[in-house]
């Protein structure tokens, strides 16, 4: 089948770039046990790092020969080549019952493959968490309240399921605070933004994905949404329900644009890799208050105030679970610490500060403001300017010589340079200046498939300055 579609596709044209077929069928045929997700799967690092063997891209690979126009194109003319999955629009069904629960975990556990999403509130709450979990499998979509189901372990162990591809999109957040608020990780993954990624979409948010391939608009209105309200609106049911139902067959497309253009393998590997994302515990930080936009221009004694009325902010927010741009603006704190009132009738009229905020707070914000004002000179804050490091002209040079590799081959193979290699891949690669492949193997920044697509050799030639580098 994909060794006809090749043929079929090969007068796919972009301007001056032409699709070829290489005449050849792919190795990962569709429907064949080598294109399932687990196939030739890179396995993440160990605390040990172990020379990598690299497979280099053939000179006909098409993954490098098309454009990024015709990739898309050939994935659209694809959908109608193969065989894939049509999204299932029922109405979603809302389980907040322990019962219902173990209903639905039952059945998930029968799946082979289910979609996953989560919706928080941290547009609107202080203290972040999982409002709301969307599951769709092959019998339809349900939406999972966490308020009132005590206990979601169940679902943890399908996650962990390797024998259950879990399909999201933009998958990093929800796997984080799934891991903080539960425990949870997943196992066997397919992120549809990762693998929109590799196809070539000029836009892979879900939204544009979706108006792509099913002519589908989905109502923005609701992105920043109140997930922790209750009971939800039939609006806000549908916008979750959208998250989650057309993921099956979104992964479907995606994932036959990936093996026929040969980059099912580089997806893969991030795939594995986002299995070890855990959530990690911000580390309270006591300069938070300098990071506000315009704080590096305000006086020490400006700056003193500020850091008041940032600790008060926090404490408030934290009070009333409400995100603290919500208790104040950073402009309206900025603005008084500038301005130093010293009674509540002076905040009147500043400008993003409403009259509801200073019959509510006024009096707490002048404290803030008197408490910056007494603080002895000899303890007001100041903002420590980096020191300049060293300049190491020779790692500079390595570094733009990594940059125009890369650039140069992210053009060759139609893909934008920073999903290619990231600059601080590079920086890691300059840095270290490895001389052998074993050396350039350690630096575990380099994942796999970006070593195979600027072959080892050219990465080492490029960091000695060969070749014109």
């Amino acid at each position: 089948m994909l060794c006809r579609v090749r043929t079929q596709l090969s007068d796919v044209q972009s301007g001056s770039h032409t699709v070829r077929s290489s005449g050849k069928p792919s190795t990962n045929k569709i429907g064949s046990p080598a294109a399932g997700i687990s196939a030739t799967t890179s396995q993440c690092r160990d605390s040990e790092p172990k020379r990598r063997q690299v497979t280099r891209p053939a000179p006909c690979d098409p993954a490098i020969r098309l454009s990024g126009f015709a990739i898309s194109a050939l994935c659209a003319k694809l959908q109608s080549a193969v065989s894939v999955r049509e999204p299932i629009r029922d109405p979603p069904q809302f389980v907040a019952h322990p019962v219902g629960f173990a209903r639905l975990v039952e059945r998930l556990g029968r799946q082979k493959q289910l979609a996953l999403d989560t919706e928080a509130a941290s547009f609107h709450r202080y203290v972040d968490r999982v409002y709301l979990i969307q599951v769709t499998d092959d019998a339809g979509t349900v939406l999972v309240d966490p308020l009132t189901i005590e206990d979601l372990s169940p679902l943890g162990r399908i996650l962990a399921d390797p024998g259950i591809e879990i399909i999201l999109h933009d998958a990093d957040y929800d796997l984080r605070i799934l891991n903080r608020d539960y425990g949870f990780s997943a196992r066997n993954l397919f992120d549809t933004r990762v693998a929109a990624q590799f196809v070539g979409e000029p836009a892979v948010g879900l939204g544009a994905l979706l108006e792509r391939y099913f002519s589908i608009t989905i109502n923005k209105k609701l992105q920043r949404a109140d997930w922790s309200r209750r009971p939800l609106t039939s609006d806000m049911i549908e916008y979750a329900a959208d998250d989650t139902r057309y993921l099956p067959a979104l992964r479907d497309r995606l994932k036959a644009g990936l093996e026929l253009i040969g980059r099912l393998d580089w997806a893969t590997e991030e795939f594995k890799l986002l299995e070890h994302l855990r959530w990690t515990q911000p580390v309270s930080d006591e300069l938070a208050f300098t990071r506000i936009k315009g704080a590096k221009s305000l006086p020490p004694r400006s700056l003193a105030i500020l850091r008041e009325l940032h600790l008060w902010r926090e404490s408030t927010a934290k009070s009333l679970d409400r995100a603290p741009f919500r208790v104040l603006a950073n402009s309206a704190l900025l603005t008084v610490a500038r301005i130093a009132p010293r009674d509540v009738s002076r905040l009147k009229g500043i400008a993003g500060l409403p009259v509801s905020a200073v019959e509510r707070y006024g009096t707490a914000i002048v404290a803030a403001v008197i408490k910056g004002l007494g603080i002895p000179r000899k303890e007001l804050p100041a903002i420590e300017r980096p020191t300049r490091l060293e300049h190491d002209r020779d790692y500079d040079r390595r570094l733009e010589r990594l940059k125009n590799l890369r650039n140069n081959r992210a053009k060759d193979i139609k893909m934008d340079p920073g999903m290619l290699c990231p600059n601080g891949t590079l920086q890691a690669i300059a840095r270290a200046a490895p001389k052998t492949e074993k050396q350039l193997a350690r630096i575990k920044e380099l994942k796999e498939w970006q070593m195979s697509v600027l072959e080892p050799p050219t990465i080492l030639s490029t960091v000695r300055g060969e070749d014109g580098g």
